[in-house]
């Protein structure tokens, strides 16, 4: 299964388009290699995804079907580590309430 759609399928990415510009940005890395979106995945794959304030590291525990209910998304992987940057998430929440206070013209 490819990754982008692996990535969709089972709910780590919301939209497989949103996938493929992670992969094309460098910020999947599937076995300690900077991942493509058509890349296989396989059983026993570690993948770390960097969302922006959070990194997130999986395994692949197994390949899901094409159609996966919401329920038994969290089945095919296992995840392994997490970690929150807390200077990412204040940098983007500043950023956020400078843009609400600034005058409307």
């Amino acid at each position: 299964m490819r990754l982008d759609l692996f990535l969709k399928q089972t709910g780590l990415v919301k939209r497989r388009p949103i996938a493929k510009a992670m992969c094309d940005s460098d910020k999947i890395v599937r076995n300690g290699k900077a991942a493509r979106a058509g890349d296989e995945v396989r059983r026993h794959d570690i993948l770390v995804i960097n969302y922006g304030a959070k990194t997130t590291e999986v395994e692949v525990l197994e390949v899901p079907p094409p159609v996966v209910s919401r329920t038994a998304r969290h089945e095919f992987y296992r995840i392994v580590r997490e970690e929150r940057d807390e200077s990412e998430l204040r940098a983007r929440l500043v950023q956020r309430t400078l843009q609400r206070d600034e005058p409307m013209f």
